[in-house]
């Protein structure tokens, strides 16, 4: 009856064929002799004497998978109460002898001698260990929490070498289960060069146990999952959506690939269904295939919920074990330095954001793109990854890149659909949200930026007071109205120009220059400064527009003094707290401060890296937006106010102001600390939610271009400038600092032998606004 389904060959061609790709490489298989077997594996797997080696393998797997088997692979015994395990250890070895791609682990139990043990790992033959449950000195071995059957000596070879783990978890929940959710938290964070593969999706036989547990995990460096066996999607999902693509290892568990049927979840639990327990007679539309295939199609449904691409896909399948283990890949070019030199033909100025052009940092050096971003992780296109210690999006990312509860939030909104012909609904709960958190506000408009939003407040005070003028401090984007004030003056009036608010250089080309003296820029706890503008020209004040704070907290009475004059002339007092916002009260600096302004405006960590603005104020000004004409389809789409309002939750519900000032005085500590060790002068200024920390050395720019290129090939990103994140750990702060010591210490060598400028192979980085590189036409 079921003669119109397809066999496994049919149907690998028909679902399979364009989905795996050529070249993967096997992370979870096993070899055995024929007095290694167990009598659940398929003799079908075996020679004919009873042997399933790198030929079985390969030949067993061409069956169904043709051209398309892996190419390499991970290999290791079957682990049994009774294996002789030197001889089948040794097994391995010879059949991969001639497989200069492969790689074993050696299968050991907690009676082994570790000195023994080191031996063979020091031979080069193993690149890590197979740890397994029926080893654990208890007759449930089931039951056995991780610790009873992983010797610690294993960790700490494991982390000594930078080798592998591959641990198949167990107890009734596996990933759900407290116990080992403890015990791989504690061991990776205290084994931080071990690598934990944690086997068959984490035990995700019942799906719910690894969505349930996964998140127990999170932020955890060294921690892998392989897909081998596992014939069902939610594990793979819930891997994928906690830890992007580059922790997911594609395995087949040979030989079980090669028995049909499969397991499925079933309430807390799961079930193998097999060709020995099910009636397959009795149905019409089903008939056992092999699990091998079972699992692909899992992985496929996985990575279409997921909507990942090609290259997301190959990096399952072929480049995560292999950079796991160290294998070199055949590419050599570096796609992320190639990318930014197309982008510098195509893009002027190379990027869309000052602050993330690469000349700022270190030229030629600095990654410019992306892959995937996760924490405090940031992988480029090249698949290396980092730990980010710069300024975490340029300050956009407060909760740490892709945070879960916000991306759950904006998924959700983008998969109902996130723009139509009627509002957004969140916006409406977000005014409502951000009204209420700022008492002194009534009402609020929102946009997607915050160049675009302070220039929404300026025009608001502007329709509100009828006047032109502006006096500003700090800094404020790139809009025309802030730019004029680097226009030449056409009176005898002094003014001065940008220079000393946060980005010197600033080109005002192509701002009008009708605009010149309409903005007059005066000094941050210079009250006499501003009077003196306000004397002068305050019956032409719009409005003083300013940061609450940038580097240091205001004089006492300098922001009252400001609030009062403001009165006095008729100007709106518009806060700025794009930057500042959420980092030093939840909301605005100006709460900390007991300040209230006319205006306030939000960007930034409003939403998470995810684009939006607010500008929020009094009634009797905001009032002021429906006389002047104010209005783009964009900011009316709803993932700019879902992911606002799920990042405000987020924060009120976890004290990240106490979390980022510890961490960012922890960071300060220690910056200077190592400039006092190296005896080099470094200074580190500003908030510890916003700290700056710098080289006080008259090559101070030299200094920093070579630091950042030796902490680039530390695996860290770092600047001038560190703006901390909840994401960010402790031991992210200790490991940075571990990982800079010996960089101070060649600073300091090459400050005494003065050979500083030969040490850098490249251009120092830029500390302002400039031409990256003439027209290709000129």
């Amino acid at each position: 009856m079921t003669e119109f389904l397809p066999d496994d060959q049919e149907l690998f061609a028909s679902q399979l064929k364009d989905f795996v790709p050529p070249d993967s490489f096997d992370a979870h298989a096993h070899l055995y002799r024929p007095q290694d077997a167990i009598s659940a594996l398929p003799p079908a797997a075996e020679n004919e004497q009873g042997f399933s080696g790198w030929n079985e393998y390969c030949e067993n797997l061409e069956l169904w998978m043709g051209s398309l088997r892996p190419s390499a692979g991970l290999f290791f015994a079957i682990p049994k109460p009774t294996l002789d395990r030197k001889p089948a250890n040794q097994f391995i070895l010879s059949e991969l002898a001639d497989q200069p791609g492969c790689r074993a682990l050696l299968l050991v139990t907690p009676e082994d001698s570790p000195e023994e043990v080191e031996a063979q790992i020091l031979a080069g033959k193993y690149s890590g260990f197979k740890v397994y449950h029926v080893y654990a000195n208890r007759k449930d071995t089931l039951q056995a929490e991780p610790q009873e059957y992983i010797p610690e000596w294993v960790w700490e070879l494991s982390n000594r070498y930078s080798l592998a783990i591959m641990l198949h978890m167990v107890r009734a929940r596996a990933m759900a289960d407290p116990i080992n959710q403890s015990y791989i938290r504690e061991h990776c964070l205290q084994y931080p060069d071990a690598k934990l593969i944690l086997a068959h999706a984490a035990r995700g036989f019942c799906g719910n146990h690894t969505t349930e547990g996964i998140a127990s995990l999170r932020g955890i460096d060294n921690v892998f999952f392989d897909t081998s066996a596992i014939c069902e999607p939610q594990p793979f999902e819930a891997i994928l959506r906690e830890f992007g693509t580059s922790r997911l290892l594609f395995g087949t568990d040979f030989s079980v690939s090669e028995i049909f049927g499969r397991c499925v979840s079933i309430g807390d639990g799961f079930f193998w269904l097999g060709e020995e327990n099910v009636n397959w007679e009795s149905t019409t539309f089903a008939k056992p295939v092999r699990v091998g295939l079972e699992s692909l199609l899992a992985i496929k449904q996985a990575c279409h919920t997921l909507r990942l691409n090609d290259a997301d896909i190959e990096r399952i399948f072929c480049f995560n074990a292999r950079a796991m283990l160290g294998i070199e890949t055949s590419s050599t070019k570096n796609k992320t330095q190639e990318t930014y030199k197309r982008a510098k033909q195509l893009i002027p100025g190379g990027t869309q954001l000052l602050s993330k052009r690469p000349e700022m940092f270190a030229p030629d050096c600095w990654p410019a793109y992306f892959r995937e971003a996760n924490g405090c992780e940031v992988i480029d296109l090249d698949g290396k990854t980092y730990h980010d210690l710069a300024t975490s999006g340029i300050g956009s990312c407060l909760l740490g890149y892709r945070d879960p509860d916000v991306t759950d939030a904006v998924v959700r909104r983008v998969q109902l659909g996130s723009m139509s012909s009627l509002n957004s609904p969140e916006e409406v709960e977000l005014a409502e949200l951000l009204t209420s958190l700022h008492p002194w506000s009534d009402q609020a408009r929102f946009c997607r930026t915050g160049g675009e939003s302070m220039a929404i407040a300026v025009r608001i005070a502007r329709a509100k007071t009828g006047r032109d003028e502006i006096a500003l401090c700090g800094y404020h984007g790139w809009s025309d109205w802030y730019l004029a004030t680097n226009l030449p003056r056409k009176s005898n009036e002094s003014g001065t120009s940008l220079d000393k608010h946060l980005l010197p250089g600033l080109d005002p080309a192509g701002v009008p220059s009708g605009l010149s003296e309409t903005t007059h820029p005066f000094t941050y706890n210079d009250i006499d400064g501003l009077r003196k503008i306000i004397q002068e020209r305050g019956s032409k004040l719009a409005a003083v527009v300013m940061e609450p704070t940038r580097f240091i907290h205001p004089d006492p009475g300098f922001l009252e003094a400001v609030r009062e004059l403001c009165d006095e002339c008729g100007a709106v007092f518009v806060i700025d707290e794009i930057t500042t916002g959420w980092r030093l009260a939840m909301g605005g600096a100006h709460l900390l401060y007991g300040i209230e302004p006319d205006i306030a405006v939000f960007a930034k960590a409003l939403g998470n890296g995810h684009p939006a603005a607010a500008i929020i104020g009094r009634r009797s000004v905001m009032d002021a937006a429906e006389t002047s004409f104010i209005s783009s389809t964009y900011w009316t789409e709803g993932v700019g106010s879902t992911a606002a309002l799920a990042t405000i939750q987020k924060m009120q519900t976890v004290n990240v102001r106490e979390h980022i000032q510890q961490t960012g005085e922890a960071f300060r500590s220690g910056w200077l600390e190592l400039g006092r060790q190296h005896d080099i002068p470094v200074k580190a200024v500003g908030h510890a939610a916003l700290l700056h920390h710098q080289f006080d050395h008259p090559q101070a720019a030299e200094l920093g271009t070579l630091f950042t290129i030796r902490m680039l090939e530390k695996g860290f990103l770092t600047g001038s400038g560190f703006y901390p994140t909840l994401a960010h750990q402790p031991r992210h702060i200790q490991n940075y600092f571990a990982a800079a010591d010996p960089v101070f210490a060649e600073l300091a060598a090459a400050l005494s032998s003065g050979d500083l400028s030969s040490r850098l192979k490249t251009p120092v980085r830029h500390s302002g606004f400039a031409r990256l590189t003439p027209s290709p036409k000129t």
